[in-house]
């Protein structure tokens, strides 16, 4: 199927076809740029001569201006092309950036109502009602989410034409770069999955947990991982936080769902580590350091993951200590003060204690 039917096949009937990218314009305007007998001016040449016969084609015919080729369009050129697609990009990020701040707006009111105890949550005529609108508010986000897809996907399927077609003037590389720039693709909206944790867990009426901060570092796992196309993460993350809240993570421009995780394995020049891992050998070990969110780390974890089979009666293990940045060096030339380190730790620990008590 074509990229040009399939938008049509998925355009979301709350939104009708309106907000989406012209594909079939920008499409077409591709067509007559690039019809025979379309040719693109001689950027080579610096001189001209009012007496010599205009350029022909192969065929020996002379080639036609874009707009005489169809008449009913009026002088297409390049700059037609881009400035329909300078347009659509504003047109979409507009739509998008609208379209999240009615979720956020819908999504306060309930907050509000539930601060508020206007909502009483023994009633279950009341409640059905806010779970209703608290549904509603994330399929509208996935719906949204897919809109984003379907029209990014559209901009990279256009440019890619346009290039193959008329590739005396390639644009894709710049125009892909200016995309990924735009709010409606580099913004983060994860706090509508924050939020609507926050109302599920209300409806649910769960308890929260005190977190202990002087938890130990190294703990037994037990884990099962799934590969997920990235345009259903968010589906996915719906499906589980009806059921269960989210874990937050704290991050620098607040608390998340997810951050970027970044790892340096270490291993020697023959790669045992990286083996034994991948043949699963019974004890096998991954060394690495490890930090969290973008740009330079303030605190590096020093993790060991050993390997166990679990017929053994056995169970895998996950161990860590934190460090900073700084001290990242010291640990891989082996001057880190792992006595001093162990004892302030220590130390602090059972002050903590005493002061909880």
């Amino acid at each position: 199927m074509k990229y040009g039917q399939h938008l049509l096949n998925n355009i979301a009937p709350e939104y009708g076809p309106g907000p989406y990218l012209e594909y079939a314009q920008l499409d077409d305007v591709i067509r007559i740029l690039s019809t025979e007998g379309t040719a693109s001016a001689d950027t080579t040449s610096r001189v001209m001569s009012l007496t010599i016969p205009p350029p022909t084609d192969s065929k020996g015919q002379v080639v036609k201006d874009p707009a005489k080729i169809k008449a009913e369009t009026k002088n297409i050129t390049e700059e037609t092309f881009f400035s329909i697609l300078d347009r659509e990009m504003i047109k979409i990020e507009s739509f998008t950036l609208a379209e999240v701040t009615k979720l956020r707006k819908s999504l306060k009111e309930i907050e509000d109502s539930l601060k508020s105890k206007s909502i009483d949550m023994t009633n279950e005529v009341e409640t059905d009602a806010l779970r209703e609108s608290t549904d509603e508010i994330a399929e509208s986000f996935l719906r949204l989410e897919k809109y984003v897809n379907i029209n990014f996907m559209g901009f990279h399927k256009i440019l890619k034409k346009h290039d193959k077609y008329l590739p005396t003037n390639p644009c894709k590389s710049f125009y892909v770069s200016r995309l990924h720039l735009q709010a409606w693709v580099q913004g983060d909206y994860s706090d509508i999955v924050v939020r609507l944790s926050s109302l599920y867990s209300a409806l649910r009426q769960d308890h929260v947990v005190q977190e202990q901060q002087e938890a130990s570092q190294s703990f037994l796992r037990s884990t099962s991982k799934y590969w997920i196309k990235t345009e259903d993460v968010s589906r996915v993350k719906y499906a589980v936080l009806r059921h269960l809240p989210v874990f937050l993570q704290k991050t620098s421009t607040g608390e998340s769902d997810s951050q970027l995780t970044n790892s340096v394995y270490l291993d020697n020049d023959q790669l045992e580590l990286y083996h034994s891992r991948l043949d699963k050998t019974p004890g096998a070990i991954a060394l690495r350091l490890r930090w969290y969110g973008a740009g330079d780390p303030k605190l590096v974890f020093v993790e060991r993951k050993t390997h166990r089979d679990k017929w053994t009666g056995e169970v895998s293990v996950k161990e860590r200590f934190m460090i900073d940045e700084s001290e990242v060096e010291q640990v891989m030339n082996g001057t880190y003060p792992v006595e001093e380190k162990k004892t302030r730790n220590d130390g602090q620990a059972r002050l903590n204690r005493h002061r909880s008590r």
